[in-house]
């Protein structure tokens, strides 16, 4: 696990020096940024709600962190504008929904069976994407796991220093 570990810190790096790459970013006022935000939790909620199958859905990034905006050309990962970011930890059954698209970037793991990063282009108002990450719960009691997703800002502890959103619990 060493060697993965090591490996997790250098891509984490190389991820911190690619997002640096990222155009300015002209951020939105807080009340746009809210209004959004709560259209994409709600039609998150719809898309994958009601399954007993999802354990939870927090939401993290930009529009938690009040950043989120416009880029200036050409944009960053296809898109002019900030994307929703949710993380939905679900049953190991759960089956990801088709309306959901494969997303090459979000590695996150050493192991790649576990990346389960997907993307939907103009999920808000025809010009705002979501990238939903999708965690086992099989995954989830693994402290090495949980130690790799904080690093790369994955919330997967209740002490997490990461910024989020509880959107829904079947606690």
């Amino acid at each position: 696990m060493i060697k993965s570990h090591q490996r997790q810190k250098k891509f984490n790096n190389y991820m911190e020096e690619h997002l640096k790459q990222r155009p300015q970013k002209k951020v939105f006022q807080k009340k746009e940024i809210d209004s959004l935000r709560n259209q994409a939790i709600e039609k998150i909620k719809s898309k994958l709600l009601p399954d007993k199958k999802i354990l939870k859905i927090i939401l993290i990034g930009s529009s938690v962190k009040n950043s989120f905006g416009e880029y200036k050309p050409p944009g960053f990962r296809g898109t002019l504008f900030s994307d929703f970011d949710f993380i939905v930890f679900a049953e190991d059954a759960f089956e990801i929904p088709s309306w959901l698209e494969r997303e090459p970037d979000g590695k996150p793991f050493p192991d790649d069976n576990m990346n389960l990063a997907y993307r939907n282009k103009k999920f808000i108002d025809d010009k705002y994407d979501v990238e939903v990450f999708f965690i086992r719960k099989s995954n989830m009691p693994d402290s090495k796991i949980r130690e790799l997703s904080e690093l790369a800002g994955i919330p997967m502890t209740p002490d997490s220093k990461h910024k989020h959103l509880i959107v829904y619990s079947n606690d």
